[in-house]
């Protein structure tokens, strides 16, 4: 060890140490996009003096049992009895959590309706309507939902009879309005956006990309790995595979997104589990003895349909939903490319040496193999 600690550089090696944990404890649970919707409505008002909205608010029970105890008999099966029955402290989050303001002033929160459950892409959601009474028209939103429990979570933001008025948001402070940038242009840069943080923080993704790069600086010959000796010819297996998974991904998740196809996802999400599992236990024991940019067009596919999630239950008109997917998938191809070009020079680099092959290629596929596993009996059961 020490003897390839001096080979590879004692920086280098320290850093590949700490990426590999915080890989190892990363990875322990995929990601699932946790995604809120909230729509305003402007109401007629019989006052000039102020604004009148009607506001529906979208969130994930599985959210909603991260602030507040929904499941008080700890059965994991959420009734909506138990939902009801913290119908008073749903109400208080929201109005803490979720601040509308005009002209630097807050909106008041009038009435609550009563709540319901929804379904969005397979998931059960809560449904909540209220009205609300702002001196002028909105113009800031502070969305504390989630804040300080995780960074990953996003407001979808939609006005009614407006299919251009969409917005992607973080948590935080946001400009609503005539202070941000409506229309088409921000439809496409916020799903931009949201395709490359959705393919960053997509742990599952990224975990099937790493396992069919690491063989890419290697070839077989009988049974055994020889590295490539010009870089050339790693290069060119990298850019088909990202090819083939990018134009594999690409058709089912317009077929997902455009709603011409619909497949349940926990069907989906654990056959993506599946899909690494196989292509990391592959590089092991080689089943197929195919290259791995046939396996990338393959399982591209199923994930394809994982990442149409985010735009399936949009309310967007047509024109809206194809220049959201196309702005979604560019960001989603830049995204993975990112990532190659932080795994790919490191494959290259150390592929000569013991670290990569034992340490990276057949213990960073073992280790894919469990947690891969582990997400598909998460997910199935």
């Amino acid at each position: 060890m020490n003897a390839l600690r001096r080979l590879i550089g004692s920086h280098t090696y320290r850093y590949l140490t700490l990426l590999l944990l915080a890989l190892t404890c990363s990875v322990a649970q995929a990601h699932e996009s946790s995604t809120a919707y909230l729509n305003l409505n402007l109401s007629d008002s019989e006052s000039t003096a102020e604004s009148k909205y009607d506001a529906e608010y979208e969130l994930s029970l599985r959210d909603l049992a991260l602030l507040i105890d929904i499941d008080p008999n700890k059965d994991s099966q959420v009734s909506w009895a138990e939902v009801k029955l913290q119908t008073s402290l749903i109400e208080q989050l929201i109005q803490s959590k979720i601040k509308l303001e005009s002209s630097a002033q807050a909106c008041q929160i009038t009435k609550f309706a009563p709540l319901a459950i929804n379904t969005r892409g397979g998931f059960n959601y809560l449904y909540s309507n209220f009205a609300l009474s702002c001196t002028q028209p909105i113009d800031n939103l502070d969305y504390q939902i989630l804040a300080g429990i995780d960074a990953n979570h996003r407001l979808i933001l939609t006005q009614a009879n407006d299919d251009t008025a969409l917005q992607v948001l973080a948590v935080g402070q946001s400009p609503l309005g005539s202070q941000a940038n409506t229309g088409w242009m921000s439809t496409a840069t916020n799903f931009l956006k949201s395709g490359i943080h959705h393919l960053l923080i997509g742990w599952d993704h990224l975990l099937f990309l790493f396992v069919l790069l690491i063989p890419a600086v290697y070839v077989r010959k009988q049974k055994q790995l020889i590295a490539v000796t010009k870089p050339k010819a790693a290069l060119l297996e990298v850019f088909w595979i990202a090819t083939s998974f990018t134009l594999a991904h690409s058709i089912t998740l317009s077929l997902a997104a455009l709603q011409i196809v619909s497949i349940p996802p926990r069907f989906i999400e654990s056959l993506i589990a599946l899909s690494i599992a196989f292509a990391a236990l592959n590089n092991v024991v080689p089943l197929l003895r195919v290259r791995a940019v046939y396996l990338a067009f393959v399982f591209g596919l199923i994930h394809g349909f994982g990442f149409a999630n985010v735009l399936v239950d949009l309310p967007l008109a047509t024109s809206a939903r194809v220049l959201a997917l196309l702005s979604f998938n560019v960001g989603i191809e830049m995204g993975q490319l990112v990532f190659i070009a932080l795994v790919f020079p490191i494959a290259l680099l150390l592929r000569h040496t013991q670290f990569y092959k034992w340490i990276i290629f057949y213990i960073g596929s073992l280790i894919s193999i469990l947690v891969a596993l582990w997400w598909f009996f998460e997910r199935a059961f």
